[in-house]
C-alpha cells in the first residue's frame, strides 16, 4: 500500500546482510554531465535513490534502463540520449535539496525554468545563487516552495561562495563545463568538489559517447561498516570499490582508540558514526567528542537535533553545543518496547536508529521507513521483505 506506515520489530538479535548501494553523489553528477555535455551516455551501476531518481526526471523525458542481477543484488545500466532531453519547463524536485542546487546553473541556459518542491526544501540556502541572479541581472521569483528564473551566465569566471554548501561550487562547476572557470575557497565538505571535479574527468572526454561507472556509497558503506565491527551484519562484505582508498575512513576511525574527531569533511557519515561512538561509549566508559558539525543544520532537518533526539531516545546520554557533539555513554539500559518515530525525511537518521537497535534490551518499532527510497533503495526493499 503507497504510504503505508512502517513498523518492523528490531531486537539485540538483528542481523542485516549486506546491500550494495552505488553512489548517489556520482549518479547525479553523471546524470548533470551527460546533460551538458550533450552527448549519448550510459552510466553502469546507476542508483536507484530518491534524489537521483528526481534529478533524472527533470533532465530527460525520456531514458531507458537495462537491469542486471549479481550476488548482492540488482544493478542498472541507465541510457541517455540527447534527443530525449526535457522540453519541460516545470520541475517538481520534492525534498532533494542537491536535486535543486544542480539544477539552477545547469538551467541557466536563456530559457524559463521553474523549479517546485517541499516548504523544507526551499528553506535550505540558496544563497549564493540568489547573488548570483542579481549581480548577473538574472530575472527570479521565489516562494515558499518554489523558484522561477530566467536568463545567462556571460562571465569568464565565477569565484562561489561554499560556507553553507559544497553544491553551489559543484552545480557551477558542472554547469560551466567546457564554457567558464570556477573557483572557490576551502571549507568543509570539500571531498564533494573532488568527486565533481572527478566526474568532469570520467566524463569530458573527446570520445562521441560516454560510458562510465557509478562507484559504491561510501556513506551508506559505512552503514554496513559499523554492522560488521560489532558483529551485526549478516554474511560476508564484498571488497570496497570505492572512487578512492581513502573513502572507508569510517573504518579507520573505529579501530582507532581515539577519543576526538573531526567530522567537517565527512558530515554525512555523522549519524551512524555517533551511533557507532554512542554504543562504544556504553562499552568502555569512554567520553567521546565529535566537532566540525555545524552545517548538519541545513540538511533535510535540522540534523544535529535529529541526532540528539535519537540518542537519547535509546537512552544515551548527549551534548550539543555549537559545533560539538559530545557523547558520555548511557544513562538507561532502555529494556522494554516502545516505537521510535523518526523524521520522514532523514534517511540518514534511520541507519542510526538500526544500529542502536541492535544493542538495547527490549523491542523497537521504527516507522518511516519511506525516507530510506531517498538513497538507500535496496536497504529500504530488503526491510519492507521482512516478516
Amino acid at each position: 500500500m503507497v504510504g503505508r506506515k512502517f513498523e518492523k520489530n528490531f531486537d539485540e538479535n538483528l542481523k542485516i546482510p549486506y546491500l550494495p548501494c552505488s553512489s548517489k553523489s556520482y549518479s547525479h553528477r553523471f546524470l548533470i554531465l551527460s546533460y551538458v555535455l550533450n552527448r549519448p551516455t550510459k552510466i553502469k551501476n546507476f542508483s536507484f535513490s530518491e534524489d537521483a531518481n528526481i534529478t533524472l526526471s527533470a533532465l530527460y523525458d525520456n531514458y531507458k534502463f537495462k537491469y542486471y542481477n549479481s550476488r548482492f543484488g540488482k544493478t542498472a545500466e541507465l541510457i541517455l540520449l540527447p534527443k530525449w532531453k526535457t522540453k519541460k519547463e516545470a520541475h517538481y524536485l520534492k525534498d532533494s535539496g542537491s536535486s535543486l542546487r544542480f539544477l539552477i546553473p545547469v538551467f541557466l541556459d536563456g530559457k524559463k525554468h521553474k523549479l517546485e518542491g517541499s516548504e523544507r526544501l526551499f528553506e535550505r540556502p540558496l544563497d549564493y545563487y540568489e547573488k548570483l541572479f542579481k549581480d548577473e541581472g538574472i530575472e527570479f521569483k521565489k516562494s515558499k516552495n518554489s523558484i522561477e528564473f530566467s536568463g545567462k551566465l556571460t562571465r569568464e569566471k565565477f569565484d562561489v561562495d561554499i560556507s553553507k554548501s559544497t553544491q553551489f561550487a559543484s552545480g557551477m562547476m558542472m554547469a560551466g563545463v567546457n564554457q567558464f572557470d570556477v573557483s572557490y575557497t576551502d571549507g568543509p565538505n570539500i571531498q564533494y568538489i573532488h568527486q565533481t571535479e572527478d566526474a568532469i574527468l570520467r566524463m569530458n572526454k573527446s570520445s562521441e559517447k560516454i560510458e562510465v561507472h557509478v562507484p559504491e556509497d561510501m556513506s551508506n558503506r559505512a552503514f554496513f561498516e559499523v554492522l560488521k565491527y560489532f558483529n551485526r551484519l549478516d554474511g560476508d562484505m564484498p571488497k570496497m570499490k570505492a572512487a578512492k582508498s581513502t573513502d572507508n575512513i569510517i573504518g579507520e576511525w573505529l579501530k582507532s582508540n581515539k577519543s576526538f574527531f573531526d567530522l567537517s569533511n565527512n558530515l554525512d557519515l555523522a549519524p551512524v558514526f555517533t551511533a557507532a561512538l554512542a554504543i562504544k561509549s556504553a562499552m568502555n566508559g569512554k567520553r567521546y567528542k565529535i566537532i566540525g558539525i555545524k552545517n548538519l543544520a541545513f540538511k533535510e532537518s535540522n540534523r544535529t537535533l535529529e541526532l540528539k533526539k535519537v540518542l537519547n531516545l535509546f537512552g544515551y546520554a548527549v551534548s550539543i553545543g555549537g559545533d560539538a557533539i559530545v557523547i558520555c555513554g548511557r544513562t538507561s539500559d532502555f529494556d522494554y518496547e516502545r516505537s521510535i518515530y523518526l523524521n520522514p525525511k532523514e534517511h540518514r537518521i534511520f541507519h542510526m536508529a538500526l544500529i542502536l537497535s541492535c544493542f538495547h534490551k527490549g523491542r523497537v518499532f521504527i516507522k518511516n521507513k519511506e525516507c530510506l527510497k531517498k538513497s538507500h533503495f535496496e536497504l529500504y526493499s530488503f526491510l519492507g521483505r521482512m516478516k
